[in-house]
């Protein structure tokens, strides 16, 4: 059925199919319900071990909706302290042949204190993960406090806050991805947590374009901190990938099967290097079982999933759940 629906939605702009889609997700999400448990994976409680990328629900208007067809958590955003727009549209490109996506958004939210109201009006039973970053207005020596500040007005409703510091589409963003400023986040955030009676989970969002060097640094920092683990990986915005997949004249980052390979060796030497009480969250390439167990095969604890979700629908991830319970009680 699903395949059906995406034949139609694939033949409006992407940004206007996904409104689509999320408006139909909003009345038809309970079609897919299923009951589940809930457990923990190193100290976090989710339904399952397969969730929502950052991405798909930037403003947390469909948290119940992606809760209710499956994801055992959900992450929203990324969210900046102000509103802002994103990029100038069109700034999702489909590259169906390789099911996989290049997209430019930067960052398109209502801003920190709107999600926050809102999130302040939901009953919560779900595992909450909140994506933050940085105003495309702000000087890379101030981006830290744009981390704090939405790190300070969300993380009483958060399971898990990531510090995103690995989008191909905010200017100057990936220049953090050093020991140094890592360091320095790492100083503040877990400081306002000490501080404080909310204590979520935080993982920090790493690129899969850097240099063996730099991936070194970041995994020391973070295993030197309070940081409770790693997402593997973002969006790849590596020239000679996008020469391949013809999209080279254009701004973006590549999701979907064609950064699988890639983000799979990434999270590989992340397993090989990160402290094991920390959790490794595994993104990029998920569209079957299979590419689900290869991720925890490598070494994942949690998995996601942003752009299999468009291709494939949500009987994908009853499959996957499903199959992975089943997994479970037969071991």
């Amino acid at each position: 059925m699903y395949k059906i629906i995406r034949k139609i939605l694939f033949t409006f702009p992407p940004e206007f199919s996904q409104a689509i889609s999320h408006y139909f997700l909003k009345f038809f999400s309970k079609l897919y319900y299923f009951e589940q448990r809930k457990f923990e994976v190193k100290g976090l409680t989710v339904k399952n071990r397969l969730g929502l990328a950052a991405g798909l629900d930037k403003n947390g208007q469909l948290i119940k909706n992606f809760d209710d067809i499956g994801f055992g958590f959900i992450e929203i955003g990324t969210v900046t302290p102000l509103p802002q727009n994103g990029n100038k549209k069109p700034r999702i490109h489909r590259i169906i042949e390789k099911e996989s996506l290049l997209n430019s958004l930067g960052f398109p939210n209502q801003g920190a204190q709107v999600i926050r109201k809102r999130l302040m009006r939901l009953q919560k039973d779900y595992c909450l993960g909140i994506n933050i970053g940085p105003n495309k207005s702000t000087t890379p020596e101030n981006m830290h406090k744009d981390y704090l500040n939405c790190y300070e007005k969300l993380s009483e409703f958060a399971d898990f806050i990531t510090i995103n510091i690995s989008s191909p589409n905010t200017p100057d963003l990936r220049k953090l991805h050093n020991e140094e400023f890592v360091i320095k986040i790492i100083d503040e955030i877990t400081k306002s947590r000490d501080e404080s009676k909310f204590k979520p989970k935080i993982f920090i969002k790493i690129s899969p374009d850097e240099s063996e060097k730099e991936y070194i640094d970041i995994i020391s920092a973070v295993n030197k901190s309070k940081i409770d683990g790693l997402i593997v990986s973002n969006t790849s915005n590596n020239k000679k990938l996008k020469s391949i997949l013809n999209v080279a004249n254009k701004d973006g980052g590549i999701s979907g099967k064609a950064i699988k390979e890639k983000s799979n060796k990434i999270l590989k030497f992340v397993k090989s290097k990160l402290d094991k009480k920390k959790i490794i969250v595994a993104v990029g390439g998920v569209f079957d079982v299979d590419s689900y167990y290869e991720k925890l095969d490598l070494g994942a604890d949690l998995v996601q999933m942003y752009t299999g979700f468009i291709y494939e629908g949500p009987n994908l991830i009853k499959r996957i759940v499903k199959n992975d319970n089943q997994k479970s009680s037969n071991s």
